[in-house]
This record gives C-alpha cells, structure tokens and sequence, in this order.
C-alpha cells in the first residue's frame, strides 16, 4: 500500500476522531506507534489490519469505514497527483483518465513495488460513466467512496450503482456513475 494511503488513514482518524483513537487502532491491529511515510510503501496486510481494527473497536462495519476514508482521501491524493489532472476537467473527466493519467504514471516510475488498482473507466454519456476496478486486495467500497469524493470535490453529485462485486465473487467490481447534479465547481 502506497504511503500516501496509509499516512492519510492515519490524518482521517485524526481528524474524525483523535489521536488517541489512532494509537488505540493501531494497537488493536498489532501495530503500535508505527509511523507511516507518504513516499514509502508497506504491506497490504497492515491496511487492513488497521481498517479491522478500526470497525472492531467503533462497531461500525469495515466497508462503511472504506467507504469514508474513500470520501476523505480524494483531496490529498488530488493536491499530490495534481499535476497530471487538467484544470478543466469534470469530475467524471478524472475518473475516465485515473488509469491513464495517473496509475500509469505511477507505474512507469518504477520507483517501487508500489501497484495502484486496475482501472479502466469508460464515458457512456456525457453524465454517465462507468469505472472497472480489479485489485487483490478487493476494497472496492474504498473506489466507490473515492468516486463519491470526487464528485463532492468537483460540486457533483452522483448516483454510483454496484453492478458487479469482487465481494461476490465476480472477477471485478463494475461501477456505474451516473451524474445527477452540477453544482458550482468546488476546488
């Protein structure tokens, strides 16, 4: 998992919570006082340690946690990728060039094992896309809480329908997006 994920986990407990409930997290996940580095990697399994950890001790079911954390990490991830997302877009504009703009770029660095979900993201219309996610680690309720925050960071509202589900058991998620509403644009 890229540390820019974990770090941001870390600030979204932070700043939901406190800090306290973050060391109590990351005792509960077996990971106490470990600091995590924006431009460092660490293992998948210590996210999801941390997320199970986090829904066991709120109560609160890990997909709604995902889901939230999704919502809030879209604005640092656009202020640290910002460079390869066009001032003129839409919201559905980025999610139909994450893959290209983005994880490609990231991949071509080849600075780390680091690997970004697949994503193939497709404009039906021009309210109406639809965004493909594969990944072993299967968090789509985390890519359906991004697409909502993107939308909320562009002023767009969005209907998001889980067509198909890695959860279920099909080899990747289909998320249809549909946009209801423009409002101002937020960033």
């Amino acid at each position: 998992m890229h540390g820019i994920v974990m770090k941001t986990l870390k600030d979204f407990v932070v700043e939901e919570y406190d800090a306290a409930t973050w060391r109590a997290i990351q005792e509960e996940a077996g990971l106490g006082g470990k600091l995590y580095v924006p431009v460092s990697e660490y293992d998948d399994a210590e996210a999801l340690a941390l997320v199970g950890a986090a829904s066991e001790l709120s109560g609160e079911d890990e997909a709604d946690l995902l889901y939230a954390f999704g919502r809030y990490i879209v604005e640092p991830l656009v202020e640290t990728y910002g460079v390869h997302v066009e001032r003129d877009w839409s919201g559905l504009d980025l999610l139909a060039n994450v893959e290209t703009y983005i994880h490609e770029a990231l991949r071509a660095k080849r600075l780390s094992e680091f690997t970004p979900p697949a994503l193939q993201a497709k404009r039906l219309e021009d309210d109406l896309a639809v965004v493909r996610y594969g990944s072993d680690r299967q968090l789509c309720m985390l890519g359906e809480g991004i697409i909502d925050g993107v939308g909320a960071y562009y002023g767009e509202s969005y209907d998001i329908t889980h067509e198909t589900c890695q959860l279920d058991g099909d080899a990747h998620c289909d998320l249809v997006v549909r946009r209801v509403q423009v409002d101002a644009v937020a960033h």
